[in-house]
């Protein structure tokens, strides 16, 4: 029994270092990439190859294959097409903000609005951005504009240059956007007028430093790549991503993603119906202060606090108050709730709230103009701590924890 179940374990040895590599080298999670199975993903390559198993084919990439059959095995593992307009609403707030003028430019480069494509696979995404931007510049003679690609594809990467694609892509496109920016040829559409505003580079987001190269940028869109990485590539990407905004500059990741309790100088903006992130710029943040605030909603309450238990018990309070009652387990969640959502009349934050503090998501929320509510800021359990006199908070109710009924009442009478 003992010798065969050693047996089993080494059948399963070479898949597991080639897991390892794979994330190594190129950040990828073999699992995420593959969650039909990585036998059946990898199928065609190993019947190409003539290997008789999936270990077979691990251990020749191992120990006897080139950069080539690595370069293979990432296009077969990876999503390398995109759409023209994929997910249209999130352009649509793209053609008001590159029309504005107000807009920070990246350094070095103040005249040019410059775009990021990350994880762009065949590049129809980073043709939709030079759309956009382009209608833009119609309206504004001095507007110019660049976008980058860059993918992990060498494949997807050589047909993003090419700019060429099968007719059936123009069907998302409005006629008049597809006369003004596409030529039609042999069954398929070119983006020739979009060439000169559009250029490619193959990266590997995972690496660190990957994106220095290439300057800083107002928007990036990193959408659909995510949920492919490891834990270690992931962060390594987010990190990239974050270096490369100018101040005032915008990260859009895919819908679901977020850059959970990271630290990464971001906090969550309004973006269409969902939400981005916005390297905050102190120069302009005092007028977007001043902007109109959305109202709060009476009948919503937000909980952020990272213990499970504890919003548990408060949402019981409150929804006895009838109250709808959101969560949140660190700041940045909190914030993408309101950013993409309605705005509540009463926010509980934990004081020490990862990432920075509840005072600090409370800023956010009054400094983006989102809404202004009354707050109660949560201690750790025991008795509430003595208020900073030269605190701008200070005025603000804490409560100590455990949270009786009797005291959330008294707070929300005050």
């Amino acid at each position: 029994m003992a010798a065969e179940r050693g047996g089993k374990d080494l059948t399963r040895r070479p898949v597991a270092a080639l897991e390892k590599r794979l994330a190594e080298t190129r950040g990828l999670s073999l699992k995420e990439c593959a969650p039909e199975g990585v036998a059946q993903r990898l199928r065609n390559r190993i019947q190409d190859r003539a290997f008789d198993s999936l270990e077979a084919y691990a251990e020749y990439l191992l120990y006897g294959a080139g950069s080539r059959a690595w370069d293979d095995l990432v296009e077969t593992l990876t999503a390398n097409e995109s759409r023209v307009f994929g997910e249209p609403g999130d352009f649509s707030p793209l053609f008001e903000m590159a029309s504005d003028p107000g807009r920070p430019r990246a350094r070095g480069d103040p005249g040019r609005f410059r775009c990021l494509s990350a994880g762009c696979g065949t590049g129809e995404e980073a043709y939709s951005l030079a759309i956009a931007l382009a209608e833009a510049g119609s309206r504004s003679a001095a507007f110019e504009f660049e976008v980058i690609g860059v993918d992990l594809s060498a494949r997807a990467v050589a047909i993003a240059r090419r700019a060429s694609y099968p007719a059936s892509r123009a069907a998302p496109i409005p006629t008049e956007l597809r006369e003004r920016y596409f030529t039609e040829r042999d069954g398929e559409i070119v983006a020739s007028a979009l060439r000169p505003y559009v250029r490619f580079a193959r990266v590997n987001l995972c690496e660190s430093d990957a994106l220095l190269c290439l300057g800083t940028f107002d928007l990036v869109l990193a959408r659909g790549f995510l949920s492919s990485l490891t834990p270690d590539g992931r962060r390594t990407a987010l990190e990239n991503l974050s270096r490369a905004l100018v101040p005032g500059g915008v990260l859009l990741l895919g819908k679901g993603d977020s850059i959970g309790a990271s630290d990464l100088g971001l906090v969550p903006i309004p973006w269409g119906d969902r939400y981005a992130y916005e390297l905050p710029d102190p120069e302009s943040e005092s007028a977007r202060a001043m902007g109109a605030q959305e109202p709060p909603d009476p009948e919503l309450a937000l909980i952020a606090h990272r213990s499970p238990l504890v919003r548990a018990w408060v949402r019981i309070l409150l929804e006895q108050h009838g109250l709808v009652v959101e969560e949140a387990p660190h700041g940045i969640q909190a914030l993408e709730r309101v950013a993409a959502g309605r705005a509540p009349s009463l926010v509980l934050l934990e004081r020490t709230l990862p990432p920075r503090g509840g005072p600090w998501v409370l800023e956010r929320l009054e400094g983006l103009g989102i809404v202004k509510p009354g707050v109660v800021v949560f201690l750790s359990p025991g008795e509430p701590a003595a208020p900073d006199s030269g605190s701008a908070r200070a005025e603000l109710p804490s409560l100590s924890l455990p949270l009786t009924r009797r005291n959330l009442d008294a707070a929300l009478k005050r």
